[in-house]
Formats: C-alpha cells, structure tokens, sequence
C-alpha cells in the first residue's frame, strides 16, 4: 500500500466556505470515484498559533492506492486531469500550496474510543 499525506494552502483570496466546499464536493469526489483510490480523507484545519513566517495549513488530505503504478494510472486519468486545473483556482501553487510526502510508517499510540483511565490519589 502506497499512502500519502498532503499538505494543502488555500489562495488567499478564497474564503475557508469556498475552499471546504470546493474540497468536499468537486475535489474530493472525484479522487474518491477512481477505482485505484483505496482511500480517501480529508482533514480541514485551523491554526492554533502563527508564527508569521509561513501562510497557515488549511488541508491535509490521506490518499492511499495498491501500489506506485495504480497511483501513475490515477494521475493519468481524464478524471484526475481535470480536477488538476480546477485546484489552481483554490490552491496555492506547490511547494508552497501543495506538498505531498509518502508515509512511511503510522504509529498509532492510542486507539480511537479508548476511555480515559483516571488516577486515583
């Protein structure tokens, strides 16, 4: 399995409503109807604290496929294509708007559900 994590910046001028939008209902889904997907998620963020040096992170999107070539089939889609140039209008240009990065490994220290143990004194 071949995951990656991307990392995505908003333009400027597009609102956080727009840009959501634009991801949950036109970007997303057509990532999400190419059968080389095997999964799909997105995870809209908001900054905590700025330092002033770089523009916030407003996405990072989970994709995975079966391997390196059905992640070069997908890119090469009219689908995939498509969805390409519509991002230039939503997205800073890469590497400041779009960076992808292959996960290599996911630790997972605590299961999702788990109820918290509480100390006793």
């Amino acid at each position: 399995m071949l995951t990656l994590m991307t990392v995505i910046r908003k333009r400027p001028e597009v609102s956080t409503e727009d840009f959501r939008r634009f991801m949950e209902h036109e970007y997303g889904p057509t990532y999400a109807a190419l059968p080389q997907v095997r999964e799909y998620v997105q995870y809209y963020l908001t900054d905590m604290v700025s330092d002033g040096v770089e523009e916030p992170i407003d996405a990072i999107v989970r994709i995975s496929f079966d391997s390196q070539s059905a992640m070069r089939e997908a890119l090469a889609t009219p689908e995939y294509q498509r969805a390409h140039k519509l991002r230039g209008a939503y997205m800073r240009e890469a590497s400041t708007g779009i960076h992808s990065a292959v996960l290599d490994r996911q630790v997972q220290l605590v299961q999702p559900g788990r109820v918290p143990v509480t100390r006793r004194r």
